[in-house]
């Protein structure tokens, strides 16, 4: 039966089926079971020269098959039905469809913390409070902060989830940019950063080091030489295959394990675990500061239930 893929599958298909001869010359062959080429000619008042396009293009999208039949006089074509019906189904369709909703998270609006020296935050202008003071992260400006660094501990921020409700999401993807956290900077100094959602570890990767010697890209003019400057670009990605940074798996933790839906709370965290060896803290680079320009980015591909009436798309915010 045709037309269960997809409706951009089946466009030859329906290419096939927007002209009246070809539609005629599919009923006959179907009425017959099947017909040769002279006699499809004949019925139709059609001469082989006109026929045989209209033939090749039911062929090409698989609507009908030639076969090589022998006769009396040598050997003929016959052309036979591959379907006795085609069906369109928008509601499936609709089902399958993948649907996306972004937004970008500050670096700052964070919903909890809990950090040690070296630490701080800066806005695109300055820094907020004290350095190395871990109180400073409930600074009531913390929202503007647009970089932010810690030896260990964790910041977690409540992603957006604004997807209608009867929703499933499909992927989760988070790009950052991130480097270690050393006093000023170290171009060598491995730090374990642990990802979580939901209080799930979804797993740790080793950053190489906190990155100077040159100014970011977009760093504002005043902020200092000695201090870190940029950041590695990573993606941070949850699918139905497990959960992977970049292109390399960190985990076999799912979408599905996790439960995902367009109902569901959504708590990114980015921890350094205490009492290692690797325990040496990060840094996040937000819009204005290191090599990237952007904040934390969120991608959610999603798909709808097509029995669910009166779902629109999402509110963006």
């Amino acid at each position: 039966m045709a037309g269960q893929e997809t409706l951009d599958a089946q466009l030859p298909v329906f290419q096939a089926l927007s002209s009246d001869v070809r539609l005629e010359i599919l009923k006959q062959i179907a009425a017959h079971r099947g017909m040769n080429l002279k006699q499809i000619a004949k019925d139709m008042g059609l001469s082989m020269s006109t026929l045989s396009p209209h033939i090749a293009k039911l062929e090409e999208c698989g609507l009908i098959s030639i076969a090589d039949i022998p006769a009396s006089h040598g050997i003929q074509k016959c052309c036979y039905p591959n379907v006795e019906q085609i069906v369109i189904d928008f509601t499936k369709e609709a089902a399958k469809r993948s649907m996306i909703y972004q937004a970008e998270i500050p670096v700052g609006s964070y919903s909890d913390f809990d950090v040690t020296p070296t630490c701080g935050l800066a806005t695109e202008s300055v820094f907020l409070g004290q350095l190395d003071e871990p109180r400073l992260f409930a600074h009531p400006e913390r929202r503007r902060a647009r970089i932010l660094w810690f030896t260990t501990g964790y910041v977690e921020y409540l992603l957006p989830n604004f997807i209608p409700a009867a929703s499933v999401i499909d992927s989760l993807s988070l790009t950052f940019e991130i480097s270690s956290e050393a006093p000023r900077y170290n171009n060598n100094w491995p730090s374990a950063i642990r990802f979580s959602l939901n209080g799930t570890a979804l797993g740790t990767w080793i950053c190489p080091g906190d990155f100077g010697g040159r100014p970011g890209l977009f760093n504002p003019d005043w902020w200092y030489d000695f201090l870190n400057q940029f950041g590695l670009l990573k993606k941070l990605t949850i699918n139905t295959e497990g959960t992977f940074l970049d292109e390399e798996r960190l985990s076999p933790v799912t979408v599905r394990d996790l439960g995902l839906t367009g109902q569901s709370i959504l708590k990114l965290r980015f921890s350094v675990p205490e009492g290692t060896p690797t325990s040496k803290g990060f840094t996040l680079y937000g819009q204005g500061f290191g090599d990237y320009n952007q904040d934390i980015r969120m991608v959610i591909r999603y798909s709808m239930d097509a029995e669910t009436p009166g779902q629109g798309g999402p509110a963006m915010p």
